[in-house]
């Protein structure tokens, strides 16, 4: 029969908060009505848990890396407390709320504390008490709506789910929902993303995205707690011309929501100046160039188009300068229109009266040729 010795301490007007091992090296512990924790004194409770310790047989001592510790969960049963360290995300947890230890003017907004049989071992190897922290709702919240939420959480068990185990500052935060939970680790995994602003050097090479237009340049996301400003000017020496304030940044293609490859240009009191990356304005300055030179054979094209057309044109001309002499020529020497009139005229005089034939026939008698 194994032989179990229980050191019973009772406390009346002190609060324990900080534990003695007993002389066997387990403890039990309860509420007094300072929230502290004074000394059960159940040996059937301790039996009941026997089975988280090893005993030795002489009864000597019980053989622990770590003292237990015991508490009276929601349902009025001992249950031995679980180590802060031991906690996950998301695990499940049933917590009473403590009734005097309400923060609800915080000013990172309202909150209430919940016995959840959680410990941590201090330096001393001394069991402490850690209760769960939940924020009721955001700091602008009404105090009457913030009262109406404390009162639904009190007086009864309430699930709660683990967010986040602080071992630096020994502190335990917890959610109503498994999902609350899960859209803040998401939330939790973009914030660890996140670089800090100070930690960035010049000449660090981001990948940033236009967030704000600003008539003095773009306001970009590089991924860092602080955002970044590319000047304009910077803008007008990629492009190599004016850049007319928002509107101009937007048909530069740096509208809301552009994606672009920045450097860090300089980084000092709190104030993040971004410019392009070299590869950036090489490949700027290659387009650029490839621009010259197409605008160029362009040019160079319309020239020749318009010395061929002026070619055709004075073709043309020399053309209808040779018909329009050879047109004068053939006036000079074609009959005028009073001269035609004229010799119409004259053909239409009367010389043809019947006696034209009859004095030639005289004629040809008296020549003596009428004959032949």
């Amino acid at each position: 029969m194994l032989a179990i010795q229980i050191v019973i301490l009772f406390s009346f007007s002190i609060a324990i908060s900080a534990f003695t091992p007993s002389k066997n090296g387990l403890l039990l512990y309860k509420r007094n009505h300072h929230h502290n924790r004074s000394p059960l004194y159940s040996e059937s409770d301790l039996i009941a848990e026997d089975s988280q310790v090893e005993i030795k047989e002489d009864g000597e001592s019980l053989q622990t890396d770590i003292k237990p510790c015991f508490y009276q969960n929601t349902d009025g049963h001992w249950k031995q407390r679980t180590l802060l360290d031991d906690l996950k995300p998301g695990q499940l947890l049933i917590g009473k709320k403590i009734g005097s230890s309400d923060l609800l003017e915080a000013k990172t907004g309202p909150k209430v504390f919940f016995e959840c049989g959680v410990g941590r071992i201090d330096k001393k190897g001394n069991w402490q008490i850690v209760n769960a922290m939940f924020r009721v709702s955001k700091s602008f919240s009404k105090p009457s709506v913030v009262k109406k939420k404390v009162g639904k959480l009190s007086g009864k068990p309430v699930e709660l789910y683990v967010r986040k185990v602080y071992l630096d500052t020994c502190q335990l935060e917890v959610m109503r929902s498994m999902e609350l939970v899960e859209e803040d680790l998401e939330k939790e995994k973009e914030r660890e993303k996140i670089i800090s602003a100070s930690k960035l050097q010049v000449g660090d090479e981001l990948i940033g995205k236009v967030v704000t237009l600003k008539p003095y340049g773009c306001i970009v996301d590089v991924g860092a707690n602080r955002n970044g400003l590319l000047h304009i000017q910077k803008v007008a020496d990629l492009f190599g011309k004016y850049i007319d304030k928002e509107e101009g940044l937007a048909d530069a293609g740096l509208e809301r929501g552009a994606a672009l490859k920045v450097t860090v240009e300089s980084n000092t009191k709190k104030r993040l100046f971004l410019d392009f990356t070299n590869e950036t304005k090489e490949i700027a300055e290659s387009e650029q160039k490839a621009e010259v030179k197409a605008a160029a054979q362009k040019l160079a094209k319309e020239e020749e188009e318009r010395e061929s057309r002026e070619k055709v044109e004075q073709i043309a001309a020399a053309a209808a300068e040779a018909a329009e002499e050879e047109d004068e020529e053939d006036d000079q020497h074609s009959v005028s229109a009073d001269e035609a009139d004229a010799w119409a005229a004259y053909g239409a005089d009367d010389f043809d009266d019947g006696h034209d034939d009859d004095e030639d026939a005289d004629i040809e008698d008296t020549l003596g040729i009428g004959s032949y």
